[in-house]
């Protein structure tokens, strides 16, 4: 049975050695990303008595993460077991001083301003060190199955956070997720850097890496599909709150979220079965495209239901889209700046989904709750434009069967 062949396929990969305890430590550090969020607003909310204040340090958080390729660079140049534990035990010293800011009753606004910008600037890149272990845990022909394992864990994730989070908050105040996340960061750190393959990842740094990964032309081009995508899933999540508030029933979208969440999770685990043999560009040509197709067709829909399931078949493209991006960065740059490499791509995406969300707030207010899902897919189509524009050798990346072997691969 095709499903039993999947979860075989996904239980083959566990099975080996090291990988089960270092993804399963990996997963628990990477809770807190979404743990923190909800977390950090209520904290400053209730510290402060103004969500304004909270909102505001919540964006620093976010505009602090983009300091994720510059950590990401420190670790491919000193190694996961030298700068991961540094980077999370910060993480934890500064997520425990929010909580000695709370309980000394702090309500200044520029302490916890700081509060979040620390935050961001200390938090580990634990999915892009993940995904470089990955390279070394599995042969290289399993490479794309173990990326679509970890979107589908991360995806998990994203769900499971903000429902720790409201558990939290229903029992205790808002800062005692602060030091659960703490405990958490190290936990994935330490994780990582136990891993049986964490110092052999290690390589050294050419010395002509001074502009890193965006150095290469052709990832650049990946990172802005990858912006675009972002901004496709902000449109995504806007137009679902839009319908759900103009239906009349705001509990509506977190059906509809959990809805898409199924449909990627789908998606990862199926497309990292099938592995098909084509390049990143034809692989994230035909997703876009799928994604572009059913956001418009989930544009023209009226019934609340309908668009609902039809955002969860366009749900299936998300995962898949993430697995092609990730591996094409390990082929397009350097074997030293993969870890790198995987955090830009992260960070395009992060910044798509800001840009994307701020537009669909404006598009709401002039075109109605329709505009964000049809704008979702006219980004979605321009970004298979700009993919056929750009060309380039056919072997960029090969995102199912074993890609030609070249220097800057990693051999499993």
């Amino acid at each position: 049975m095709p499903g039993t062949s999947v979860a075989g396929s996904y239980a083959a990969l566990m099975r080996r050695h090291g990988v089960a305890r270092t993804f399963g430590l990996a997963l628990a550090g990477r809770l807190t990303y979404g743990l923190l969020p909800l977390t950090l607003l209520f904290t400053v909310q209730q510290a402060t008595g103004s969500f304004a204040t909270a909102a505001t340090a919540g964006a620093l958080n976010g505009f602090a993460a983009l300091s994720m390729p510059v950590k990401s660079r420190a670790i491919d140049r000193h190694g996961q077991r030298v700068v991961l534990p540094l980077i999370a035990v910060t993480a934890a010293v500064v997520l425990g001083s929010g909580v000695v800011l709370a309980r000394s009753g702090v309500t200044a606004a520029p302490a916890w301003w700081a509060l979040g910008l620390a935050v961001g600037l200390a938090s580990p890149p634990l999915g892009p060190c993940m995904r470089a272990q990955w390279r070394a845990l599995v042969p290289d022909h399993r490479v794309p199955a173990a990326y679509a394992l970890d979107a589908v864990g991360e995806e998990t994730l994203y769900l499971l956070g903000p429902v720790l989070a409201a558990g939290l908050l229903a029992v205790a105040p808002a800062y005692a997720g602060l030091p659960v996340a703490a405990v958490l960061l190290v936990v994935g750190a330490a994780g990582l850097a136990a891993s049986p393959v964490a110092a052999g990842i290690h390589v050294p740094v050419p010395r002509h890496a001074g502009a890193g990964p965006l150095r290469h032309r052709r990832f650049r081009g990946l990172l802005g599909v990858m912006a675009a995508v972002g901004a496709v899933s902000a449109t995504i999540y806007a137009g679902i709150a839009a319908r759900a508030l103009a239906a009349g029933h705001p509990s509506y979208a977190g059906l509809s979220e959990a809805g898409v969440a199924c449909g990627s999770v789908i998606g990862g685990l199926v497309w990292g079965r099938l592995r098909p043999s084509w390049t990143w560009r034809q692989s994230l040509t035909c997703l876009l495209a799928f994604l572009g197709a059913t956001l418009l067709a989930a544009s023209l829909v009226d019934p609340y239901g309908p668009f609902t399931a039809s955002l969860a078949f366009a749900g299936l493209a998300l995962s898949p889209t993430y697995v092609v991006a990730y591996r094409a960065s390990d082929l397009l740059v350097d074997r030293a700046e993969v870890v790198e490499a995987g955090t830009w791509v992260n960070t395009a995406t992060n910044l798509g989904i800001s840009l994307g969300g701020a537009a669909s707030g404006l598009l709401v207010g002039r075109a109605g709750a329709h505009a964000p899902t049809w704008a979702g897919a006219v980004i979605a189509l321009a970004g298979v434009a700009m993919i056929v524009g750009r060309r380039g050798p056919a072997a960029d990346a090969v995102t199912g069967a074993r890609p030609p072997r070249r220097a800057s691969d990693r051999s499993g």
